[in-house]
Formats: structure tokens, C-alpha cells, sequence
């Protein structure tokens, strides 16, 4: 480390080899020391260090403490510290040394990360770009985390396939950051690979439970359950003890948003077992305790709405209130993707054609292009049920072989 040390404050003074060597080594002594790859004395680091005004000592530890909190940073985005994430990123960006070509690597590979965790695909693009298109030598574990940081990125812009190529690739003996097991999980679960997402699901259970991350193991069991109902009701007995032990733990750890989530869930869980009244409840619950300015809560309010108009446990006027309502925070907080609210809007009225026209024209469409499996056959099997009630037998067919050729179907 000492001659990266001595190369990178002789370019950030501008000097060149030639004028901190005089009276000290020959340039080619210098150069090798700074390619590391020759032998030298702890005098002529001393006097090199002299003439660029440092301490070695504090400099190595200085670029030890710089490489520590790369990788603390990491570490706080799998625990999910948010307090602890956003000061150790200031601290980073704050420091010059993130220029040090050999910190490179590793740097924008913990900004990607950052990014990708706070939702800003763009930004976190950015630094993934940089890695690809740049001639930055990478380690094999640094191969393996641009691979998971892609996968992210993939999956939040509806890329599934692509997501679960890239984790698939991943060599678990070179890369042992398992985290990368839950995003697998969530990919197969977009993708509607329920065998393969309650699998993979599995295994990030077990690596959150063995690190004793309980905030991550309230997601993986919360996507487990999911899994666990896909295809058709498991033990309501079961199923709701394994949701309510979920709700004490979120309750324990004062984690709301994902408390919120849990509720949602459960009451998704009660609206298929056509629980109408109990799924009211829950959903009102998620609602209650979430954030208006997050997309989760787009998502929740959807939920209830779909919920309230099936069972007419809702009043219809309240239910257009609540699309209104939903249609002005999309706009306000500028949420990316095609929310149902106009969908609702149109229905709620009974203006069937025109709600359905935007299943056929916007939403699935959409789903299709971004590879969403899930969402794909939730919207095609509406879209089939409507065509079959007005008599469109030709649109029926064409949607029947679509469905029969689902995967969950196969």
C-alpha cells in the first residue's frame, strides 16, 4: 500500500517522478515502488514521504479506515440502517480518496448498491455503466457484486428475466454476500416461478436468521407466506398465527413501513379466501400506518378499493373519493408505473368499455414489455372474464390460449 500511497500523492501535488527523486532513488526505483513490485527500504519511503509532506503511518490508516467504510456501508444496506447508511455515504463522497484508482472498483460497486437501495435506478446506472465501460480490473468478488448490483437494477425496471439470468450467474464460492438469495426470490416471484421463488426465499430466510438480521428476515418470511398461498389457500389456521407472529416482530423492532406491508399482505391473503370483511380491516390497517408519499401506499390503496368494490363492503361515492385521491398523489409525487386508479375510476362509474380498454391498451402493454409475469396473467384474466360477459368470443380465444400457456398453468 505504501507505494499506491506515494503515487497517489505525488499526482495529487502535480509532481512528477523525476522531481521527488532527486537526491532520494532513480525514477525507475520510484516507478517500481509505486507499481509495487520491487523491494525497497524504510528509508527512502521515509525521505519520499518527507518531500510530499505526510505521515505513512496516518496514511495507511487513513486508507484503511477509507476501504472499512466501503465495506461498512455494504453492510449497513443488507441491515438496512438508514441513520448509519446515510452518514457513512456522505462521509465517502466527502473523501477525496475515492478517486485512488485502486479504491475504484470497489467504490462505485458501494455506490451502485446505494443507489439501488434508495430506489434511484438512474443514478445507480450511472456507476454500473462506469464498471462496464471502463478498463477497471475486478476481482472476482467484485465480478460477483457487479453481477447482484445488475440483478437489482434489472428488477427494478421490471427487467425479471434478465434479473434472474444475472443472479443465476453468480458463483456462490467466490460471493458470499447471500442477500442476493431474497432478490433471486423476488425476481422468480415477478417472473411467477412460485417453486423456484419459495426456494430461493428459503435460503434468505435461513442467511438473515443465521446473521440475526431481523429486519430482513421480516421480508423473507413475509415473502415466504406469499409463496406459500400462491397457489391456493394453505391452512388458514397456520397462515394466520405465522402472519401474527409477524406483526409482534415488526411491532417489537418499530418497523412501521414494513409492518404496513405485512398487513397488506395478510389482507391480499383474506380477499382471496374471500374474506372480505377481515381483508377490509387490514387493509385499512396498512393504510393507517403508511406513507402517503411512498409508492407502497399507491399499491395498498389500489388494494382496498379492488377490495371494497368486489365485496361493496364501500360505498361507491367513497370509493371515487379514494381514486381521486390516489390519481392526485401519483401526479404529486410523480410515481412511475401504470397505478389502476383510472381503471377504478371508470368501473366505479360502470363504464366498462372504457375501464377495460385501459387493461387492453395501458396496463398490459406495459406488464408485457417489462417481462412481469405476475401481473401479466392477473390482467389477462380480467380482461378474458370481461370479453367472455359482453360475448367477444374472438378476443376470449386469443386471451385462452395466452392463459392456458401460463406458466402456472403448465
Amino acid at each position: 500500500m505504501e507505494g499506491k500511497i506515494i503515487k497517489y500523492y505525488r499526482e495529487a501535488k502535480k509532481l512528477t517522478q523525476k522531481e521527488i527523486v532527486q537526491g532520494i532513488c532513480s525514477i525507475t526505483h520510484l516507478s517500481k515502488i509505486e507499481r509495487e513490485s520491487t523491494q525497497y527500504s524504510s528509508e527512502i519511503i521515509y525521505m519520499l514521504c518527507e518531500r510530499l509532506e505526510i505521515n505513512m503511518e496516518d496514511e495507511i490508516e487513513r486508507f484503511q479506515q477509507f476501504k472499512r467504510k466501503m465495506t461498512d456501508l455494504q453492510k449497513q444496506i443488507i441491515i438496512q440502517d438508514d441513520e448509519r447508511i446515510e452518514q457513512l455515504k456522505k462521509e465517502l463522497t466527502a473523501n477525496s480518496l475515492r478517486k485512488v484508482p485502486d479504491f475504484q472498483a470497489s467504490y462505485f460497486l458501494t455506490m451502485a448498491r446505494y443507489f439501488l437501495y434508495k430506489m434511484k435506478v438512474t443514478e445507480a446506472y450511472y456507476f454500473i455503466n462506469q464498471l462496464q465501460k471502463e478498463v477497471i480490473e475486478l476481482t472476482s468478488f467484485e465480478e460477483n457484486s457487479l453481477k447482484h448490483q445488475l440483478g437489482i437494477y434489472y428488477f427494478l425496471t421490471g427487467r425479471n428475466k434478465d434479473c434472474i439470468r444475472e443472479l443465476s450467474s453468480i458463483d456462490h464460492d467466490s460471493y458470499h454476500q447471500n442477500e442476493y438469495y431474497y432478490h433471486l426470490a423476488l425476481a422468480y416471484y415477478a417472473a411467477n416461478q412460485n417453486v423456484q421463488a419459495y426456494y430461493y426465499g428459503k435460503k434468505a430466510a435461513d442467511y438473515f436468521h443465521s446473521t440475526m438480521n431481523v429486519n430482513r428476515m421480516i421480508d423473507s418470511e413475509t415473502l415466504l407466506l406469499v409463496q406459500l398461498n400462491a397457489k391456493g389457500a394453505h391452512d388458514f389456521k397456520e397462515t394466520k398465527d405465522r402472519y401474527e407472529a409477524l406483526f409482534r416482530l415488526c411491532e417489537e423492532c418499530g418497523e412501521v413501513e414494513r409492518k404496513a406491508k405485512v398487513y397488506n399482505n395478510f389482507a391480499y391473503d383474506l380477499h382471496k379466501r374471500k374474506k372480505y370483511t377481515e381483508a377490509h380491516y387490514y387493509y385499512l390497517k396498512a393504510l393507517e400506518i403508511a406513507c402517503e408519499n411512498s409508492p407502497l401506499y399507491a399499491m395498498f390503496l389500489e388494494n382496498y378499493i379492488h377490495n371494497g368494490f368486489i365485496s361493496g363492503l364501500v360505498h361507491k361515492k367513497e370509493l371515487l373519493q379514494e381514486v381521486r385521491k390516489g390519481i392526485e398523489l401519483a401526479k404529486t409525487y410523480q410515481w412511475s408505473g401504470p397505478f389502476t386508479f383510472e381503471f377504478y375510476s371508470f368501473l366505479i362509474e360502470g363504464r366498462e368499455e372504457e375501464a377495460y380498454a385501459i387493461i387492453e391498451n395501458k396496463l398490459l402493454p406495459y406488464y408485457r414489455q417489462s417481462g412481469d409475469t405476475l401481473m401479466i396473467e392477473k390482467y389477462e384474466q380480467r380482461l378474458f372474464a370481461y370479453y367472455r360477459k359482453i360475448g367477444d368470443v374472438e378476443n376470449a380465444f386469443k386471451l385462452a390460449k395466452s392463459l392456458i400457456a401460463s406458466p402456472t398453468l403448465v
